[in-house]
């Protein structure tokens, strides 16, 4: 017998877990209505945009090639790279050659100053690029015709961060099904509203910033501590009293095939960095999941006079009919996979939740890597916090 206490805080959860479904499912639909944030004039800054690249994957070149095919004027195009050689940088390096009218150069930057193998990859062009106006892209975003435009006239008078909204297309593979349906039922869905209200939060997939104000925030050095460089940065340019906003236009990675042990290292990650810098993200995704919220229905069941099966069957199938119902208005992939990436989703997502509370450790690229709470010699330019330890692990991200 479920006490009466019990199933009354349950039933809290799930009436609070289908409001965030409605409210978040309608945010997604009416995106970017409204627009929350007035554009700046006309004229746009000059630019430098910087991709760091590492893999050459089945959708590199479109992704690249999207870069230098905006219409942008005085833009500055970095590719940054660790390895002097590799089959990456070599498309990369035909691609400006096919855009002479590009300023384009490569950047090898193999600094080691940072947790965030990323933010080592990014350092030296940040420093070295010519324009303040800094835009960074990962090398599996396609951008489509204006983006980059649109993307800088969000960075308005007291905005300090530009960031967009993450969305995937083309999973090839059942695991990749599970990631879709993560990231555009789930993370899409969320920071739509997210963005309703006015609230912004870095996504590194594209981020815009100007390079003075993260200097004056105490520069790259006092990122260097996090492996979240997006979600360290949001709080750097707060403290500057300046806000993140997330732009009216989405970013777009095609999927292809993912792998188990890519999702599940991903989706870790990415959880871990929440747990520890932005643990009120990290502990209200549960509120804003399927399976918690029908494991509370089951348990209030009994004051709301269903039976438990039934009533966490009927919120479980509510739930996947309104993900599937917004996927088919916004044009996100949908397919017979759905419904078992749904469910196989909201186990992995519990699973991942629990070991993200349970551990420090997460692997990424084929180096393990163990976080914990940045210490008072975090922000020092020459070493690493010793909060942080990076050991070199076995294997691929």
């Amino acid at each position: 017998m479920i006490p009466q206490t019990v199933s009354l805080v349950a039933a809290a959860w799930w009436g609070i877990s289908l409001l965030s479904l409605v409210f978040s499912s309608l945010a997604a639909l009416v995106f970017p209505w409204p627009r929350r944030y007035r554009h700046t004039p006309a004229a746009l800054p000059k630019l430098t945009a910087i991709v760091p690249i590492k893999e050459l994957d089945g959708c590199f070149e479109q992704a690249q090639s999207s870069l230098f095919s905006q219409n942008y004027p005085n833009l500055e195009i970095l590719v940054a790279s660790a390895e002097k050689q590799s089959p990456a940088l070599n498309a990369t390096k035909s691609i400006c050659e096919r855009h002479p009218e590009a300023d384009s150069r490569v950047v090898c930057s193999s600094v080691e100053r940072a947790v965030s193998p990323k933010l080592n990859n990014l350092w030296l062009p940040i420093v070295e690029a010519r324009h303040d106006v800094i835009l960074t892209k990962d090398s599996n975003v396609v951008l489509r015709e204006g983006d980059v435009a649109s993307f800088a006239r969000h960075l308005t008078d007291g905005v300090g961060l530009v960031s967009a909204v993450p969305t995937v297309t083309n999973p090839a593979s059942f695991a990749a099904w599970v990631e879709a349906s993560t990231i555009n039922g789930y993370f899409a869905r969320v920071l739509m509203l997210a963005r309703l209200l006015g609230m912004g939060f870095g996504c590194g997939k594209i981020m815009l910033f100007r390079r003075s104000s993260i200097e004056r925030a105490g520069g790259l050095q006092n990122l260097a501590w996090a492996l979240g460089e997006d979600a360290a940065m949001t709080a750097a340019v707060a403290h500057l009293g300046l806000k993140t906003v997330l732009a009216d236009r989405v970013t777009e990675q095609p999927l292809g095939r993912r792998s188990w042990s890519e999702v599940w290292n991903r989706q870790l990650r990415w959880r871990l960095i929440w747990r520890f810098q932005a643990p009120a993200v990290f502990a209200g995704s549960l509120l804003t999941s399927a399976m918690p919220a029908a494991i509370a229905a089951a348990l209030a069941a009994p004051v709301l006079g269903f039976a438990p099966a039934i009533l966490a069957g009927l919120t479980l199938t509510a739930w996947l009919g309104a993900e599937v119902a917004l996927s088919l208005a916004r044009g996100w992939p949908v397919s017979f996979w759905s419904p078992l990436a749904f469910l196989g989703r909201e186990i992995l997502e519990m699973l991942v939740w629990l070991r993200a509370l349970t551990t420090s450790e997460v692997k990424w690229a084929g180096v393990v890597y163990r976080l914990g709470k940045p210490s008072a010699e975090t922000a020092t330019p020459a070493s690493l916090s010793p909060a942080f330890q990076r050991d070199v692990g076995a294997g691929n991200d």
